[in-house]
């Protein structure tokens, strides 16, 4: 008998503390994931190299695909997020961005007055910081918060605040030295060597305990006291952390697998999360993986725009674009309002270009390495879509802006428009949109539509067209052509005289159109 009592009071007790185990358990806090915040400037150098936009969508593409546990990545490109609450629960802000160099560049995007204090506010409450190439400029009074915050930077400064670098570049090839081996961005990490641009003499504070230098090129010969370094971390006393490089000047770095992983394990650690033991796995993803895993699409289309005809509102209709396209199609659009992005962006990441831009009183052509980046994309292979008032850029007519006149651009526009002539359009409003070719993709099963919009007439080319649908103008009574197809060089060209105002793109028949034109142009001929 006392045998059984005593085996049930044990039972009750086993039972019961497992239930509290159990309640506890449900009841403790799960661990919060650390927040990692990747910002990207506005491009500035030509393709292959200081390609922020694809970094950080890579960067979020290998961490989230990663062996790394408990962490959450979102992306921002322009500089500075729309929204700056969403800073607020950043473990890690990183940026990869252009920087100031004395009279040349631009700021670093969050090195202005309001900014500043924004990431003050951050870097107190523990957020971590992380630059990564020409990130790194600075002032020397940017420098100051800087040094605080994050260890170190590019001193282009003297002590009269002209540009006269104590800091140093060059571009080589060269083994990579790690004088804190066992420091925890360093795991997995073996002996490579790398051709970067490298920074160097980086300005770091005197005595700097919290200091550890992860990488150094010892060819550099910078100054003593650390002047070979090349990569960086810091602990703050408000346990905030600091990791940045001066590396990162080429893209096809990222391919390399040492490289790779620093960078990603550098991230990690600044973020304040645990670096798996080994370090950080990623495999290198190419654009188009990048571009699935991101968006869900197969290809990517290169929307031009940011300067246009007042009447012309490119900040209205370009949203409309990208979503009509981008409902219909495997295709994302990224858009660009700066139009030398022809030779900045690496093009061969994109299927098709959308032009949506015109230089209206604006006398700045196309530079040189534009037009040949243009030229070269669509001879071999690159579609293009030519949207509305598009025709009349790079004009010897254009008001103000003769100056700007490129003869080629109206061997790719098919029809342009010239204001010395007789080119015009009906007053804006609402008419018919005849199908005159139903046989062809982009019009195929699409019927007549109603649409507000300029119909033009009198666009001057001497290339025969073929419309694929018109309109029947009040001042000329004919049917006018709206749209168009031929080939520029190997390149698939679609030409529409509609998209005056954001209306102009309500109508489902020419959303359905512009997804159909994508599609078609965006199908190479190689």
């Amino acid at each position: 008998m006392h045998k059984l009592l005593s085996f049930q009071l044990l039972f009750f007790i086993c039972f019961f503390s497992a239930l509290q185990l159990v309640e506890a358990s449900e009841l403790a806090p799960l661990a919060k994931s650390k927040k990692i915040v990747l910002i990207a400037g506005p491009k500035s150098h030509g393709p292959k190299v200081h390609e922020y936009i694809k970094s950080v969508r890579l960067i979020k593409t290998m961490l989230d695909n990663s062996n790394v546990e408990g962490i959450t990545t979102e992306i921002h490109f322009n500089g500075w997020p729309e929204n700056i609450q969403s800073l607020d629960e950043a473990d890690l802000i990183l940026f990869v961005s252009d920087g100031r160099d004395g009279h040349l560049g631009s700021e670093v995007p969050f090195m202005t007055e309001e900014r500043m204090k924004i990431m003050q506010k951050q870097m107190e409450r523990g957020c971590g910081l992380s630059l990564i190439h020409f990130s790194t400029f600075a002032s020397d009074e940017n420098g100051k918060k800087v040094l605080e915050w994050g260890g170190g930077y590019f001193d282009w400064q003297d002590e009269q605040g002209e540009r006269n670098w104590y800091s140093a570049i060059k571009t080589m090839e060269s083994k990579l030295v790690f004088p804190n081996a066992k420091h925890p961005i360093l795991s997995g990490i073996e002996p490579f060597k790398l051709k970067d641009e490298f920074y160097y003499n980086i300005r770091f504070q005197a005595h700097d305990n919290r200091l550890k230098l992860i990488a150094e090129v010892p060819e550099l010969e910078g100054v003593e006291d650390n002047g070979n370094a090349v990569a960086w971390a810091v602990e703050r006393q408000d346990g905030g952390r600091g990791f940045s490089t001066t590396m990162g000047h080429f893209y096809s770095n990222w391919e390399n697998d040492n490289f790779r992983k620093m960078i990603l394990n550098g991230t990690v650690w600044a973020a304040g999360a645990k670096i798996p033991r080994g370090g950080v796995e990623a495999k290198f993803y190419e654009d188009a993986e990048v571009t699935q895993f991101l968006y869900e699409k197969s290809r990517k289309a290169l929307l031009l725009t940011g300067n246009h005809h007042p009447a012309h509102p490119w900040e209205k209709t370009s949203p409309l674009i990208k979503s009509a396209i981008e409902g219909n199609s495997d295709f994302y659009v990224d858009i660009s309002t700066n139009i030398d992005d022809l030779s900045q962006y690496d093009l061969d990441d994109y299927d098709a270009l959308i032009l949506n831009y015109a230089n209206w009183e604006d006398p700045r052509g196309l530079s040189e390495a534009s037009k040949n980046s243009f030229v070269n994309y669509l001879n071999q292979g690159g579609g293009l879509m030519v949207l509305h008032f598009a025709n009349g850029a790079f004009h010897f007519s254009l008001p103000k802006a003769s100056e700007s006149d490129w003869a080629e651009y109206r061997k790719i526009v098919s029809r342009v428009w010239d204001h010395n002539a007789d080119s015009g359009h009906d007053s804006y409003g609402e008419f018919m949109v005849k199908i005159s070719n139903s046989e062809h993709a982009i019009t195929s099963g699409i019927d007549d539509f109603s649409t507000f919009d300029e119909l033009y007439f009198n666009q001057k080319g001497d290339q025969t067209i073929v419309p694929l649908f018109t309109a029947k103008s009040k001042v000329t009574g004919k049917e006018e052509p709206l749209g168009w197809v031929y080939h520029y060089g190997k390149g698939r060209v679609f030409q529409t005289l509609l998209g005056h105002d954001a209306k102009s793109f309500t109508a489902p028949a020419f959303q359905q159109i512009l997804s159909n034109a994508i599609n078609w142009v965006g199908k190479e001929e190689k």
